[in-house]
């Protein structure tokens, strides 16, 4: 029975990419909608995606993946120090584009639009 059970999910993981169900790119992300919560890595000492769509109302979750703290700087505020592990949110409600850097490595860079 199990080794039925794993052959049907195996030939459904390969038939979903076949019939349009593939996944955006972590590169170029489909938009979120309204209300939708989305995560943005910081790894590597980069936000992962640098640039992310989303529809007004959306929450996004920045993740620390980092063994060094982070902040994210945006619309005037700042989260407090991200620690490895540690997460932070913000609701974007207006539409518009926001550009947004870590605090401590200013360097570090990203870009939320808000549709």
């Amino acid at each position: 029975m199990k080794k039925i059970t794993l052959f049907l999910v195996l030939s459904l993981s390969l038939l979903i990419p076949a019939c349009g169900g593939a996944t955006p790119s972590a590169e170029s992300p489909a938009p979120a909608t309204s209300g939708e919560q989305v995560e943005v890595t910081i790894e590597g000492f980069a936000f992962q995606p640098a640039t992310l769509t989303v529809a007004k109302g959306s929450v996004v979750t920045w993740v620390n993946k980092d063994s060094v703290a982070h902040t994210v700087a945006i619309a005037a505020t700042e989260s407090p120090r991200l620690n490895k592990g540690d997460s932070w949110s913000y609701t974007f409600d207006v539409a518009g584009t926001f550009d947004y850097i870590c605090g401590i490595h200013p360097s570090m860079k990203g870009q939320i639009v808000v549709q």
